[in-house]
């Protein structure tokens, strides 16, 4: 990947529906020069795909929460994860470090659902032996933007002097 795959994924993470040409023109490229790039950044699987982000609120999805999971031995692991990854509730799913194996995300539309979702879906789980959630009351940044490290600037680490 050199400098200007990162600006088009940049572009790209911006907003995925701009247009190639609009692509090409900032960054100094054809428009078909800029569709082999990123038909090659798919293919590569960097561009895993293309999604609309909704307003939570106006699709009736109020509750954020975050799910720790203990899973009681590695085993459960593999089949707990399949499990989350059949709920469209569940947004990310995590292994972690510490006291918990995994954290989740999850968007419900109300307590009652999530509530739902958590001793029916989740808890209910074999292997699941404690959850521990937060809801967030409010969300000041909710960023899908990956910061990507050109790979021609030079590396800032190597500029500090103690």
């Amino acid at each position: 990947m050199d400098r200007l795959d990162v600006q088009i994924l940049n572009r790209l993470q911006d907003n995925a529906k701009t247009s190639q040409a609009d692509i090409a023109k900032a960054v100094g490229l054809s428009p078909a020069a800029v569709n082999e790039r990123i038909r090659k950044l798919e293919t590569q699987g960097v561009i895993r795909r293309y999604v609309a982000l909704l307003d939570d609120e106006q699709v009736g999805c109020d509750v954020t929460a975050f799910i720790e999971v203990f899973i009681e031995h590695p085993r459960f692991e593999r089949s707990f994860v399949d499990a989350m990854k059949s709920l469209p509730e569940v947004q990310e799913v995590h292994h972690v470090t510490g006291e918990f194996s995994c954290l989740l995300k999850v968007k419900t539309r109300d307590r009652a659902s999530l509530k739902g979702l958590l001793l029916d879906r989740i808890n209910a789980l074999e292997g699941v032996r404690q959850t521990r959630t937060v809801i967030a009351l409010s969300t000041s940044k909710e960023e899908p933007h990956v910061a990507i490290r050109d790979p021609e600037a030079p590396d800032a680490r190597q500029s500090l002097s103690f």
